[in-house]
């Protein structure tokens, strides 16, 4: 989903905020007794406030006990990248000059036909343009992306899937919502506007069927987001793209992995609304009052990780959006989603963390709280 359809699909976005989102409000307080209570979390709350990343992976995994496989990714995440060779050319991408081919020169800037640059070659696997494809010549760097996207996903993915099972207790509800590291594929269609969005991972509700541990539906009761955000310096005659090995200094994000965001939660939502475009199930619904009258609206959350910072999206679907999906048609009321986004909290800080744990802990307890979609 690129730039474009962040306007076809009606979508407004807030600045981020530092803070518990009010939509787990109800769950925020048990949510921070179970990480106080537990010993695996707390342990690793302390490690992190020692100099642990001089430590081997055995090192970690003897110190961090079922968090190991997320502490030991962390450590991989945050390793300094290798620099890429100054002498490189890179490709230009959408919306930005990363660099400028061989011959560039300041009045060349202006000239009315384009630098003729190498052919990219398309990744048929991938629909999203957050996603950049790449060309041989340029193929050690797109490798080198790739490799640290996956890290990315798989140190958010075992935080979620760790923090939520060790968190479990007997008094919860019997509906189970497990983390899978499994991609799914949506087509989202409103009217003559269509896309595809491929997440990065889902929780989703598992059961007992034929004898099998498995998933039981393909509803998403929450994506997972893994994006590696690229650092612009811009030099008198070259705007070079390299990878930042740290987000201390990030404060918005890439207009791509915002878009990508939106795509995936309109997604959800779309499972949510039938053929006939009206909600049969209230999976999310929430009242809230505005000017003393009551809106429905419907909340759908998504978790978005960015090398080492963690965040927690909401988006709030107004009641009229179910018909806009359904044939893009709107009432006087138009249809906007609102993005909100509660982070971007740094893994590696040991009272981030914590708000982090909470979190994690506190959207188990709201979603199973719901229960199933039939």
């Amino acid at each position: 989903m690129g730039i474009r359809e962040i306007g076809t699909f009606q979508v407004l976005r807030s600045q981020p905020e530092n803070t518990f989102p009010p939509w787990l409000v109800a769950h925020i307080e048990e949510a921070k007794a179970r990480v106080r209570e537990n010993k695996y979390m707390q342990s690793v709350l302390q490690l992190f406030t020692q100099n642990w990343r001089k430590l081997t992976h055995e090192e970690l995994t003897r110190s961090a006990g079922p968090l190991a496989s997320f502490v030991t990714l962390l450590s991989q995440v945050l390793e300094t990248p290798t620099a890429p060779d100054p002498r490189r050319e890179f490709r230009s991408q959408t919306g930005f000059q990363e660099s400028v081919p061989a011959g560039f020169s300041p009045s060349s800037q202006m000239s009315s036909s384009p630098p003729d640059f190498p052919n990219k070659r398309v990744r048929k696997d991938r629909s999203s343009s957050s996603y950049w494809p790449s060309d041989e010549s340029d193929q050690s760097t797109h490798d080198q992306r790739w490799k640290s996207e996956a890290t990315t996903n798989a140190c958010v993915y075992e935080l979620l899937r760790c923090v939520t099972e060790i968190s479990r207790e007997k008094t919860d509800p019997s509906f189970r919502l497990e983390w899978t590291i499994t991609q799914d594929t949506v087509t989202v269609q409103a009217g003559p506007h269509k896309y595809s969005t491929t997440n990065d991972g889902n929780f989703v509700h598992k059961d007992h069927r034929m004898g099998y541990w498995q998933r039981v539906s393909d509803y998403s009761y929450c994506s997972i987001e893994a994006s590696l955000f690229l650092n612009f310096t811009l030099t008198p005659l070259l705007m070079r793209c390299t990878k930042v090995k740290s987000w201390h200094d990030t404060i918005e994000k890439p207009i791509s992995v915002k878009a990508q965001e939106a795509a995936h939660m309109i997604a959800m939502f779309s499972q949510y609304v039938p053929v006939d475009g009206y909600l049969q199930h209230d999976l999310v619904w929430v009242l809230s009052s505005n000017n003393h009258h009551l809106l429905k609206k419907n909340s759908i959350p998504l978790v978005s990780g960015a090398q080492n910072l963690f965040s927690l999206v909401i988006s709030n679907f107004p009641i009229e959006y179910q018909q806009y999906l359904h044939d893009g048609s709107q009432s006087d009321q138009l249809a906007f989603v609102k993005i909100e986004e509660y982070g971007m909290f740094k893994m590696q800080d040991p009272e981030e963390l914590r708000t982090v744990f909470t979190i994690i802990v506190a959207l188990n307890l709201k979603l199973q709280s719901i229960g199933p979609v039939a």
